[in-house]
Protein backbone atom coordinates (compact mmCIF):
# COMPACT_ATOMS: atom_id res chain seq x y z
CA UNK A 1 0.00 0.00 0.00
CA UNK A 2 2.54 2.21 0.47
CA UNK A 3 4.58 1.98 -2.31
CA UNK A 4 1.01 2.47 -4.19
CA UNK A 5 0.63 6.00 -2.01
CA UNK A 6 4.23 6.90 -3.66
CA UNK A 7 3.03 6.39 -7.36
CA UNK A 8 -0.29 8.21 -6.84
CA UNK A 9 1.70 11.01 -5.28
CA UNK A 10 4.17 11.15 -8.08
CA UNK A 11 1.35 10.88 -11.13
CA UNK A 12 -0.60 13.67 -9.19
CA UNK A 13 2.41 15.82 -8.83
CA UNK A 14 3.49 15.14 -12.47
CA UNK A 15 -0.02 16.35 -13.49
CA UNK A 16 0.58 19.91 -11.94
CA UNK A 17 3.79 20.10 -13.15
CA UNK A 18 2.29 19.51 -16.81
CA UNK A 19 -0.40 21.78 -15.91
CA UNK A 20 0.95 25.48 -14.87
CA UNK A 21 4.32 26.79 -15.42
CA UNK A 22 4.18 28.59 -12.09
CA UNK A 23 2.37 28.49 -9.02
CA UNK A 24 1.94 31.29 -6.59
CA UNK A 25 1.11 30.98 -2.98
CA UNK A 26 0.70 32.61 0.26
CA UNK A 27 2.81 32.16 3.36
CA UNK A 28 -0.18 30.28 4.87
CA UNK A 29 0.02 27.64 2.10
CA UNK A 30 3.51 26.96 2.47
CA UNK A 31 2.98 23.81 4.69
CA UNK A 32 0.22 22.09 2.34
CA UNK A 33 2.39 23.44 -1.10
CA UNK A 34 5.57 21.69 0.31
CA UNK A 35 3.31 18.64 1.11
CA UNK A 36 1.76 18.62 -2.46
CA UNK A 37 5.32 19.46 -4.72
CA UNK A 38 7.71 17.80 -2.81
CA UNK A 39 6.50 15.42 -0.78
CA UNK A 40 7.10 16.49 3.25
CA UNK A 41 5.76 19.23 5.33
CA UNK A 42 10.04 19.59 6.85
CA UNK A 43 11.07 20.31 3.17
CA UNK A 44 9.22 24.02 3.47
CA UNK A 45 12.81 25.73 3.84
CA UNK A 46 13.79 24.30 0.53
CA UNK A 47 10.72 25.81 -1.05
CA UNK A 48 11.49 29.03 0.15
CA UNK A 49 14.44 29.16 -0.40
CA UNK A 50 13.67 28.18 -4.43
CA UNK A 51 10.87 30.68 -4.58
CA UNK A 52 10.80 33.98 -5.65
CA UNK A 53 9.49 35.86 -2.47
CA UNK A 54 7.05 38.86 -2.90
CA UNK A 55 7.44 40.46 0.32
CA UNK A 56 4.76 42.85 -0.08
CA UNK A 57 2.20 40.45 -0.58
CA UNK A 58 4.17 37.76 1.44
CA UNK A 59 2.95 35.19 -1.76
CA UNK A 60 6.34 33.03 -2.99
CA UNK A 61 6.13 31.68 -6.67
CA UNK A 62 7.59 28.39 -7.79
CA UNK A 63 8.56 28.30 -11.69
CA UNK A 64 8.34 25.03 -13.51
CA UNK A 65 12.18 24.31 -13.05
CA UNK A 66 11.41 24.71 -9.36
CA UNK A 67 8.58 22.17 -9.01
CA UNK A 68 10.80 19.81 -11.49
CA UNK A 69 13.50 20.10 -8.84
CA UNK A 70 10.96 19.60 -6.24
CA UNK A 71 9.75 16.22 -8.08
CA UNK A 72 13.20 14.70 -7.07
CA UNK A 73 13.26 15.77 -3.58
CA UNK A 74 9.46 14.13 -3.26
CA UNK A 75 11.04 10.91 -4.50
CA UNK A 76 14.00 11.46 -2.15
CA UNK A 77 11.56 12.37 0.75
CA UNK A 78 9.68 8.90 0.66
CA UNK A 79 12.90 7.01 0.45
CA UNK A 80 14.40 8.72 3.54
CA UNK A 81 11.26 7.66 5.30
CA UNK A 82 11.50 4.72 4.80
CA UNK A 83 15.53 4.49 5.56
CA UNK A 84 14.28 6.55 8.82
CA UNK A 85 11.51 3.81 9.55
CA UNK A 86 14.33 0.96 8.62
CA UNK A 87 16.78 2.87 11.45
CA UNK A 88 13.94 2.49 13.94
CA UNK A 89 13.58 -0.98 13.80
CA UNK A 90 17.27 -1.51 13.57
CA UNK A 91 17.85 0.15 16.90
CA UNK A 92 14.74 -1.59 18.79
CA UNK A 93 16.35 -4.78 17.73
CA UNK A 94 20.21 -3.92 19.13
CA UNK A 95 21.77 -1.59 16.92
CA UNK A 96 23.27 -0.39 19.60
CA UNK A 97 25.37 -2.47 20.93
CA UNK A 98 25.90 -4.62 18.14
CA UNK A 99 26.92 -2.12 15.47
CA UNK A 100 27.15 0.78 17.30
CA UNK A 101 29.79 2.43 14.30
CA UNK A 102 27.51 1.71 11.49
CA UNK A 103 24.61 2.89 13.74
CA UNK A 104 26.59 6.16 14.39
CA UNK A 105 27.54 6.73 10.44
CA UNK A 106 24.01 6.12 9.19
CA UNK A 107 22.62 8.55 11.94
CA UNK A 108 25.50 11.02 10.50
CA UNK A 109 24.42 10.55 7.23
CA UNK A 110 20.82 11.33 8.25
CA UNK A 111 21.91 14.18 10.36
CA UNK A 112 23.88 16.18 7.15
CA UNK A 113 20.45 15.35 5.22
CA UNK A 114 18.18 16.99 7.84
CA UNK A 115 20.24 19.85 8.39
CA UNK A 116 20.59 20.61 4.76
CA UNK A 117 16.94 20.34 4.45
CA UNK A 118 16.91 22.95 7.34
CA UNK A 119 18.92 25.19 5.37
CA UNK A 120 17.04 24.81 2.19
CA UNK A 121 20.17 23.41 0.37
CA UNK A 122 18.58 20.92 -2.04
CA UNK A 123 21.24 19.44 -4.35
CA UNK A 124 23.32 18.89 -0.90
CA UNK A 125 19.74 17.54 0.67
CA UNK A 126 19.83 15.41 -2.38
CA UNK A 127 23.29 13.73 -2.26
CA UNK A 128 22.88 13.14 1.53
CA UNK A 129 19.77 11.19 1.02
CA UNK A 130 21.57 9.29 -2.03
CA UNK A 131 24.10 8.10 0.64
CA UNK A 132 21.45 6.96 3.23
CA UNK A 133 20.27 3.89 1.94
CA UNK A 134 23.73 2.23 1.87
CA UNK A 135 24.75 3.31 5.57
CA UNK A 136 21.54 1.71 6.42
CA UNK A 137 22.43 -1.39 4.62
CA UNK A 138 25.73 -1.43 5.74
CA UNK A 139 24.10 -0.96 9.56
CA UNK A 140 21.39 -4.12 8.34
CA UNK A 141 24.19 -6.20 7.39
CA UNK A 142 26.23 -5.68 10.83
CA UNK A 143 23.54 -6.17 13.15
CA UNK A 144 22.62 -9.24 11.53
CA UNK A 145 26.76 -10.54 11.83
CA UNK A 146 26.73 -9.75 15.27
CA UNK A 147 23.71 -10.64 16.54
CA UNK A 148 24.32 -14.51 16.97
CA UNK A 149 26.85 -13.65 20.03
CA UNK A 150 25.21 -14.54 23.13
CA UNK A 151 25.85 -11.14 25.01
CA UNK A 152 23.17 -8.90 26.43
CA UNK A 153 24.85 -6.88 28.87
CA UNK A 154 28.27 -4.54 29.08
CA UNK A 155 30.09 -3.12 31.75
CA UNK A 156 29.87 0.16 30.41
CA UNK A 157 31.85 2.14 33.38
CA UNK A 158 33.60 1.46 36.29
CA UNK A 159 35.53 2.75 39.15
CA UNK A 160 37.71 1.44 41.46
CA UNK A 161 38.33 -2.44 41.71
CA UNK A 162 35.60 -4.48 39.63
CA UNK A 163 35.49 -8.16 39.35
CA UNK A 164 33.45 -10.15 37.06
CA UNK A 165 32.59 -14.27 37.52
CA UNK A 166 32.07 -15.83 34.22
CA UNK A 167 29.46 -18.73 34.59
CA UNK A 168 27.99 -19.91 38.52
CA UNK A 169 30.58 -21.97 38.86
CA UNK A 170 33.96 -19.80 37.61
CA UNK A 171 36.41 -17.80 39.36
CA UNK A 172 36.27 -14.28 40.52
CA UNK A 173 38.94 -12.28 37.70
CA UNK A 174 39.40 -8.52 37.37
CA UNK A 175 36.84 -6.67 34.79
CA UNK A 176 37.43 -4.21 32.16
CA UNK A 177 35.46 -1.16 30.76
CA UNK A 178 33.64 -3.36 27.49
CA UNK A 179 33.58 -6.59 29.01
CA UNK A 180 30.40 -8.43 27.68
CA UNK A 181 28.60 -10.43 30.15
CA UNK A 182 25.75 -13.33 29.79
CA UNK A 183 23.61 -15.37 31.53
CA UNK A 184 25.15 -16.34 34.53
CA UNK A 185 27.49 -14.43 34.57
CA UNK A 186 28.04 -12.15 38.25
CA UNK A 187 29.93 -8.55 39.06
CA UNK A 188 31.21 -7.89 42.31
CA UNK A 189 32.43 -4.29 43.41
CA UNK A 190 34.44 -3.90 46.98
CA UNK A 191 34.85 -0.85 48.79
CA UNK A 192 34.50 2.78 46.99
CA UNK A 193 34.54 1.09 43.52
CA UNK A 194 31.44 1.16 41.26
CA UNK A 195 30.01 -0.14 38.31
CA UNK A 196 27.74 0.30 35.41
CA UNK A 197 25.84 -2.44 33.01
CA UNK A 198 24.19 -1.51 29.82
CA UNK A 199 21.54 -3.58 28.05
CA UNK A 200 20.65 -4.16 24.87
CA UNK A 201 17.79 -1.53 25.06
CA UNK A 202 19.04 1.34 26.95
CA UNK A 203 18.37 0.26 30.53
CA UNK A 204 21.48 0.72 32.94
CA UNK A 205 22.16 -0.94 36.23
CA UNK A 206 24.43 0.97 38.57
CA UNK A 207 26.24 -1.25 40.69
CA UNK A 208 27.01 0.46 44.29
CA UNK A 209 30.04 -0.43 46.46
CA UNK A 210 30.70 -3.81 48.33
CA UNK A 211 27.96 -5.41 45.71
CA UNK A 212 27.55 -8.41 44.32
CA UNK A 213 25.19 -9.27 41.61
CA UNK A 214 24.35 -12.19 39.12
CA UNK A 215 22.66 -11.85 35.77
CA UNK A 216 20.44 -14.58 36.07
CA UNK A 217 18.70 -14.30 32.14
CA UNK A 218 19.12 -11.65 29.37
CA UNK A 219 17.54 -13.10 26.47
CA UNK A 220 15.49 -11.64 23.57
CA UNK A 221 12.65 -12.78 22.02
CA UNK A 222 13.51 -11.91 18.29
CA UNK A 223 9.58 -12.52 17.64
CA UNK A 224 8.79 -9.13 19.17
CA UNK A 225 12.13 -7.85 20.23
CA UNK A 226 11.49 -7.97 23.62
CA UNK A 227 13.58 -8.37 26.62
CA UNK A 228 13.58 -11.03 29.42
CA UNK A 229 15.87 -10.25 31.96
CA UNK A 230 15.97 -11.40 35.54
CA UNK A 231 19.02 -9.83 38.32
CA UNK A 232 20.01 -11.44 41.86
CA UNK A 233 21.05 -8.95 44.01
CA UNK A 234 23.57 -11.28 46.43
CA UNK A 235 24.12 -8.37 48.60
CA UNK A 236 24.60 -4.73 48.48
CA UNK A 237 23.19 -2.10 46.77
CA UNK A 238 22.22 -1.13 42.96
CA UNK A 239 19.88 1.39 41.08
CA UNK A 240 18.04 -0.15 37.87
CA UNK A 241 17.51 3.07 35.39
CA UNK A 242 14.97 1.36 32.84
CA UNK A 243 14.92 2.79 29.55
CA UNK A 244 11.61 3.80 28.03
CA UNK A 245 11.10 1.00 25.63
CA UNK A 246 11.71 -1.30 28.66
CA UNK A 247 9.28 0.04 30.47
CA UNK A 248 7.27 -0.29 27.34
CA UNK A 249 7.60 -4.02 26.24
CA UNK A 250 10.19 -5.63 28.20
CA UNK A 251 10.25 -8.01 31.43
CA UNK A 252 13.10 -7.02 34.20
CA UNK A 253 13.25 -9.09 37.59
CA UNK A 254 15.27 -8.27 40.49
CA UNK A 255 15.68 -10.33 43.08
CA UNK A 256 16.59 -8.94 46.34
CA UNK A 257 17.27 -10.93 49.61
CA UNK A 258 14.08 -12.71 50.19
CA UNK A 259 11.92 -10.70 47.59
CA UNK A 260 11.18 -10.72 43.57
CA UNK A 261 10.86 -7.63 41.95
CA UNK A 262 8.67 -6.66 38.74
CA UNK A 263 10.31 -3.66 37.35
CA UNK A 264 7.80 -1.32 35.54
CA UNK A 265 10.32 1.85 36.69
CA UNK A 266 13.01 4.45 34.91
CA UNK A 267 14.49 4.49 38.74
CA UNK A 268 14.29 1.57 41.09
CA UNK A 269 17.17 1.19 44.27
CA UNK A 270 17.27 -2.22 46.22
CA UNK A 271 19.78 -3.34 48.67
CA UNK A 272 19.92 -6.77 50.25
CA UNK A 273 21.46 -8.06 53.72
CA UNK A 274 22.47 -11.55 52.11
CA UNK A 275 19.47 -13.73 51.16
CA UNK A 276 17.67 -12.32 55.11
CA UNK A 277 16.57 -8.97 54.09
CA UNK A 278 15.70 -6.25 51.15
CA UNK A 279 14.65 -2.74 51.17
CA UNK A 280 13.24 -1.54 48.16
CA UNK A 281 12.49 2.28 47.22
CA UNK A 282 10.23 2.89 43.96
CA UNK A 283 11.19 7.02 42.61
CA UNK A 284 9.28 6.42 39.13
CA UNK A 285 6.41 4.41 37.50
CA UNK A 286 5.54 0.68 39.37
CA UNK A 287 6.98 -1.86 40.82
CA UNK A 288 5.62 -5.14 41.75
CA UNK A 289 7.58 -6.88 44.96
CA UNK A 290 6.58 -10.36 45.47
CA UNK A 291 7.28 -12.49 48.47
CA UNK A 292 5.62 -16.09 49.47
CA UNK A 293 2.69 -15.43 46.87
CA UNK A 294 2.18 -11.72 48.68
CA UNK A 295 2.40 -9.16 46.34
CA UNK A 296 2.80 -4.93 46.79
CA UNK A 297 2.98 -2.63 44.54
CA UNK A 298 4.96 0.17 44.97
CA UNK A 299 4.31 3.33 42.95
CA UNK A 300 6.16 6.60 42.59
CA UNK A 301 8.66 7.38 45.79
CA UNK A 302 6.94 4.05 47.68
CA UNK A 303 9.21 1.96 49.58
CA UNK A 304 8.61 -1.48 51.60
CA UNK A 305 11.27 -3.53 53.61
CA UNK A 306 10.77 -7.48 53.02
CA UNK A 307 12.36 -10.00 55.61
CA UNK A 308 12.93 -13.31 55.93
CA UNK A 309 9.50 -15.29 56.84
CA UNK A 310 7.59 -12.15 57.24
CA UNK A 311 5.60 -10.64 54.27
CA UNK A 312 6.30 -7.26 52.97
CA UNK A 313 5.31 -4.30 54.79
CA UNK A 314 2.53 -2.08 52.74
CA UNK A 315 3.81 0.75 50.77
CA UNK A 316 5.31 3.33 53.01
CA UNK A 317 5.89 6.91 51.22
CA UNK A 318 9.11 7.68 50.95
CA UNK A 319 10.28 11.09 53.24
CA UNK A 320 10.86 13.85 50.63
CA UNK A 321 14.09 15.06 49.06
CA UNK A 322 15.96 18.10 51.47
CA UNK A 323 15.96 21.19 50.58
CA UNK A 324 19.10 22.81 50.16
CA UNK A 325 19.89 25.80 52.28
CA UNK A 326 22.10 27.48 49.33
CA UNK A 327 20.72 30.66 47.62
CA UNK A 328 21.43 29.14 44.33
CA UNK A 329 22.43 25.90 42.93
CA UNK A 330 26.04 27.06 41.43
CA UNK A 331 28.47 27.78 43.90
CA UNK A 332 32.23 29.02 42.74
CA UNK A 333 35.09 28.46 45.49
CA UNK A 334 38.87 28.86 45.60
CA UNK A 335 39.60 26.63 48.50
CA UNK A 336 39.54 23.04 48.37
CA UNK A 337 36.85 22.47 50.75
CA UNK A 338 32.79 23.05 50.97
CA UNK A 339 29.88 22.64 53.93
CA UNK A 340 27.05 21.89 51.98
CA UNK A 341 24.14 22.21 54.69
CA UNK A 342 20.31 21.49 53.84
CA UNK A 343 16.99 21.85 56.13
CA UNK A 344 16.35 18.99 58.43
CA UNK A 345 13.54 16.29 56.85
CA UNK A 346 10.50 15.73 59.65
CA UNK A 347 10.96 11.90 60.67
CA UNK A 348 14.40 11.61 59.16
CA UNK A 349 16.88 9.48 61.13
CA UNK A 350 19.93 10.16 58.51
CA UNK A 351 20.95 11.19 55.37
CA UNK A 352 22.93 10.09 52.65
CA UNK A 353 25.46 12.40 50.41
CA UNK A 354 26.57 11.35 47.28
CA UNK A 355 29.37 13.70 45.23
CA UNK A 356 31.31 13.45 41.62
CA UNK A 357 32.66 15.57 39.13
CA UNK A 358 30.15 13.26 36.96
CA UNK A 359 26.42 15.23 36.58
CA UNK A 360 24.89 11.64 36.13
CA UNK A 361 26.95 10.34 39.43
CA UNK A 362 28.83 7.33 37.33
CA UNK A 363 32.19 7.75 37.86
CA UNK A 364 34.33 9.40 40.43
CA UNK A 365 31.29 8.74 43.11
CA UNK A 366 31.99 9.31 47.00
CA UNK A 367 29.20 8.73 49.90
CA UNK A 368 28.53 10.05 52.79
CA UNK A 369 25.89 9.10 55.78
CA UNK A 370 25.48 11.44 58.62
CA UNK A 371 22.74 12.14 61.07
CA UNK A 372 23.50 15.76 60.69
CA UNK A 373 21.91 17.88 58.45
CA UNK A 374 25.55 19.36 57.45
CA UNK A 375 28.59 17.43 55.87
CA UNK A 376 32.35 18.96 54.80
CA UNK A 377 33.38 18.18 51.41
CA UNK A 378 37.17 18.37 51.35
CA UNK A 379 39.64 18.16 48.40
CA UNK A 380 37.57 19.19 45.92
CA UNK A 381 39.20 18.73 42.41
CA UNK A 382 39.44 21.91 40.18
CA UNK A 383 36.41 22.25 37.97
CA UNK A 384 32.59 21.14 38.42
CA UNK A 385 31.66 18.49 41.51
CA UNK A 386 28.16 17.70 41.74
CA UNK A 387 26.49 16.57 44.69
CA UNK A 388 23.07 15.55 45.99
CA UNK A 389 21.27 14.82 49.45
CA UNK A 390 18.41 12.15 50.44
CA UNK A 391 16.77 11.36 53.50
CA UNK A 392 16.77 8.47 55.16
CA UNK A 393 13.72 7.21 57.29
CA UNK A 394 13.51 4.88 60.71
CA UNK A 395 13.09 1.71 58.15
CA UNK A 396 16.30 2.26 56.26
CA UNK A 397 14.61 3.57 53.28
CA UNK A 398 15.86 6.55 50.92
CA UNK A 399 14.19 9.09 49.46
CA UNK A 400 14.48 10.74 46.40
CA UNK A 401 17.26 12.87 45.99
CA UNK A 402 17.10 16.62 45.57
CA UNK A 403 18.47 18.05 42.49
CA UNK A 404 22.12 18.11 42.14
CA UNK A 405 24.11 21.42 43.09
CA UNK A 406 27.26 22.52 41.33
CA UNK A 407 30.20 23.11 43.16
CA UNK A 408 32.84 24.63 40.90
CA UNK A 409 36.68 24.90 42.64
CA UNK A 410 38.42 27.88 40.44
CA UNK A 411 42.19 29.35 40.68
CA UNK A 412 43.07 32.90 39.68
CA UNK A 413 44.96 30.85 36.28
CA UNK A 414 42.15 28.89 35.26
CA UNK A 415 39.07 30.53 33.43
CA UNK A 416 36.01 31.74 35.47
CA UNK A 417 33.09 29.43 35.87
CA UNK A 418 30.22 30.21 33.71
CA UNK A 419 26.76 28.45 34.16
CA UNK A 420 23.32 29.26 32.72
CA UNK A 421 19.98 28.04 34.49
CA UNK A 422 17.82 25.41 33.28
CA UNK A 423 19.89 23.69 30.43
CA UNK A 424 22.48 20.92 30.54
CA UNK A 425 22.50 21.07 26.25
CA UNK A 426 23.55 24.63 25.32
CA UNK A 427 19.55 25.04 24.34
CA UNK A 428 17.28 27.14 25.90
CA UNK A 429 13.54 26.49 24.43
CA UNK A 430 10.83 29.35 24.13
CA UNK A 431 7.25 28.90 23.05
CA UNK A 432 7.18 32.75 21.86
CA UNK A 433 9.15 35.51 20.82
CA UNK A 434 11.38 36.09 23.72
CA UNK A 435 13.19 34.31 26.24
CA UNK A 436 15.13 35.11 29.48
CA UNK A 437 18.72 33.81 30.38
CA UNK A 438 19.97 33.30 33.81
CA UNK A 439 23.15 32.25 35.29
CA UNK A 440 26.20 32.15 37.35
CA UNK A 441 29.48 33.56 36.92
CA UNK A 442 32.46 34.39 39.51
CA UNK A 443 30.92 38.24 41.18
CA UNK A 444 33.48 40.33 40.34
CA UNK A 445 33.86 38.84 36.55
CA UNK A 446 32.91 41.48 33.13
CA UNK A 447 30.09 39.44 31.56
CA UNK A 448 29.16 40.79 27.92
CA UNK A 449 26.07 38.90 26.03
CA UNK A 450 26.57 39.40 22.43
CA UNK A 451 29.05 41.74 22.77
CA UNK A 452 26.78 44.12 25.27
CA UNK A 453 27.97 44.63 28.75
CA UNK A 454 25.62 42.53 31.20
CA UNK A 455 25.48 43.71 34.74
CA UNK A 456 26.36 40.95 37.44
CA UNK A 457 25.01 40.80 41.01
CA UNK A 458 26.84 40.41 44.08
CA UNK A 459 26.08 36.53 43.83
CA UNK A 460 27.51 36.35 40.62
CA UNK A 461 23.94 35.81 39.04
CA UNK A 462 22.80 37.39 35.55
CA UNK A 463 19.84 38.12 33.89
CA UNK A 464 19.61 38.60 29.78
CA UNK A 465 16.61 39.23 27.20
CA UNK A 466 16.64 38.20 24.04
CA UNK A 467 14.14 39.12 22.16
CA UNK A 468 12.73 38.93 18.42
CA UNK A 469 13.52 35.34 18.05
CA UNK A 470 11.73 33.82 14.87
CA UNK A 471 13.37 30.77 15.25
CA UNK A 472 16.56 30.45 16.24
CA UNK A 473 19.10 33.02 17.46
CA UNK A 474 22.85 31.93 18.83
CA UNK A 475 23.72 33.74 22.23
CA UNK A 476 27.43 34.04 22.69
CA UNK A 477 27.89 34.72 26.34
CA UNK A 478 31.87 35.87 27.76
CA UNK A 479 33.39 36.29 31.18
CA UNK A 480 36.35 37.40 31.89
CA UNK A 481 38.01 37.80 35.50
CA UNK A 482 40.45 40.63 37.00
CA UNK A 483 43.37 38.24 35.84
CA UNK A 484 42.29 38.29 32.33
CA UNK A 485 41.41 34.75 32.30
CA UNK A 486 37.96 34.29 29.96
CA UNK A 487 35.10 31.56 29.43
CA UNK A 488 33.03 31.78 26.42
CA UNK A 489 29.85 29.92 26.09
CA UNK A 490 27.61 29.86 22.56
CA UNK A 491 23.96 29.09 23.29
CA UNK A 492 20.77 28.32 21.04
CA UNK A 493 17.60 29.78 22.03
CA UNK A 494 14.89 28.05 19.56
CA UNK A 495 11.55 29.26 19.33
CA UNK A 496 9.25 25.78 18.77
CA UNK A 497 6.32 26.24 17.03
CA UNK A 498 3.79 23.54 15.90
CA UNK A 499 5.05 23.44 12.69
CA UNK A 500 8.23 22.18 13.96
CA UNK A 501 7.28 19.83 16.86
CA UNK A 502 3.79 18.13 15.46
CA UNK A 503 5.62 16.95 12.22
CA UNK A 504 4.36 13.32 12.71
CA UNK A 505 4.62 9.83 10.76
CA UNK A 506 2.77 6.63 11.56
CA UNK A 507 3.76 3.25 11.00
CA UNK A 508 1.26 0.94 11.10
CA UNK A 509 -1.33 3.67 10.61
CA UNK A 510 -2.27 7.17 9.02
CA UNK A 511 -2.05 10.69 10.52
CA UNK A 512 -4.21 13.38 8.21
CA UNK A 513 -4.34 16.51 9.82
CA UNK A 514 -5.50 16.86 13.39
CA UNK A 515 -6.64 12.52 13.04
CA UNK A 516 -5.00 9.44 13.84
CA UNK A 517 -6.33 6.79 11.57
CA UNK A 518 -5.89 3.41 13.15
CA UNK A 519 -6.60 -0.57 12.61
CA UNK A 520 -7.46 -1.91 16.10
CA UNK A 521 -6.03 -4.85 15.53
CA UNK A 522 -2.53 -3.77 15.01
CA UNK A 523 0.33 -1.40 16.81
CA UNK A 524 0.90 1.96 15.52
CA UNK A 525 4.29 3.24 15.85
CA UNK A 526 4.43 7.58 15.99
CA UNK A 527 7.87 9.17 15.56
CA UNK A 528 9.14 12.60 14.90
CA UNK A 529 11.92 15.08 14.98
CA UNK A 530 11.89 17.56 17.83
CA UNK A 531 14.98 18.70 19.56
CA UNK A 532 16.96 17.15 22.04
CA UNK A 533 16.76 17.81 25.47
CA UNK A 534 12.91 17.58 25.28
CA UNK A 535 10.52 15.38 26.90
CA UNK A 536 7.25 13.95 25.13
CA UNK A 537 3.89 13.14 26.69
CA UNK A 538 1.64 11.34 25.55
CA UNK A 539 -2.49 10.45 26.76
CA UNK A 540 -4.42 8.42 24.68
CA UNK A 541 -8.14 8.07 26.43
CA UNK A 542 -5.53 7.64 30.11
CA UNK A 543 -2.83 5.39 28.61
CA UNK A 544 0.01 7.91 29.50
CA UNK A 545 3.58 7.54 28.33
CA UNK A 546 6.81 9.66 28.85
CA UNK A 547 9.22 9.56 25.86
CA UNK A 548 12.69 11.50 25.53
CA UNK A 549 14.06 13.05 22.46
CA UNK A 550 17.80 11.30 21.68
CA UNK A 551 20.35 13.16 20.93
CA UNK A 552 19.51 14.00 17.38
CA UNK A 553 16.03 15.13 18.69
CA UNK A 554 14.12 12.44 17.57
CA UNK A 555 11.38 10.54 19.50
CA UNK A 556 8.91 7.94 19.10
CA UNK A 557 6.56 5.23 20.43
CA UNK A 558 4.32 2.01 19.23
CA UNK A 559 1.13 1.25 21.10
CA UNK A 560 -2.50 0.09 20.09
CA UNK A 561 -3.76 2.94 20.01
CA UNK A 562 -7.71 3.53 21.29
CA UNK A 563 -10.43 5.52 19.23
CA UNK A 564 -11.34 8.76 21.13
CA UNK A 565 -8.50 11.79 21.75
CA UNK A 566 -4.73 11.91 21.97
CA UNK A 567 -3.36 14.45 23.26
CA UNK A 568 0.70 15.46 22.82
CA UNK A 569 2.98 17.69 25.08
CA UNK A 570 6.64 18.63 24.54
CA UNK A 571 8.17 19.81 27.50
CA UNK A 572 11.69 20.55 28.71
CA UNK A 573 13.21 17.28 30.25
CA UNK A 574 15.61 19.50 32.51
CA UNK A 575 12.79 21.85 34.02
CA UNK A 576 9.57 19.89 32.98
CA UNK A 577 8.20 23.56 31.64
CA UNK A 578 5.64 22.69 28.96
CA UNK A 579 5.37 24.46 25.76
CA UNK A 580 3.21 23.04 23.34
CA UNK A 581 0.20 20.85 23.49
CA UNK A 582 -1.99 19.45 20.91
CA UNK A 583 -5.07 17.23 20.84
CA UNK A 584 -5.92 14.28 17.97
CA UNK A 585 -8.91 12.58 17.10
CA UNK A 586 -7.77 8.97 16.83
CA UNK A 587 -10.62 6.95 14.42
CA UNK A 588 -10.64 3.15 13.46
CA UNK A 589 -10.23 2.83 9.55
Amino acid sequence: MKNIGAIVLISLTAQYISAQDQVTFSSAELQEISVRYSGSVLNWPVLVKLADHDIPNNTFTLTRSDIVQLQSLSDMSYEVDEQQNRLKELIATGAMVFAREELEAANQVLGVYLNHIRDGELEQALQAGIELKPAVDALDAKLSENRVIAVQAQLSKKEGKVDKRLGLLGSWLQAAVGDMLKEADGIKTYEESYASLTFTDGTKIQVSPETEATIRKSRIDKLDDSSDTEITLVDGGILAKLSAAATEKSTYVLNAGPSQSEIRSMNFYAEADGNDKASLSNYDGETVVSMDDVNVTLRKNEGTIVEEGKAPLPPVKLLPAPKIAWASMDTVLYREDVILSWLPVTDATSYHVQYSTEANFDENVSDVNTTSNSVRIENLAEGRTFARVQAIDRLGLKGPYTKSVRIIRNTDSRSPALFVDETTRSIIFTSDNTAVINGTTEPDAKLTVNGFLVAVQPSGSFTWKVSNITREKSVTLKTTDGSGNSTEKTLRVIRLTEADLYRLTANGGRITNDTFYINKQQNITVSGNAYPGLEVFVNNNGDEKRIKTDSQGRWGFTSRMKEGNVSIIFKDAFTGTSYLTKVYTVQAN
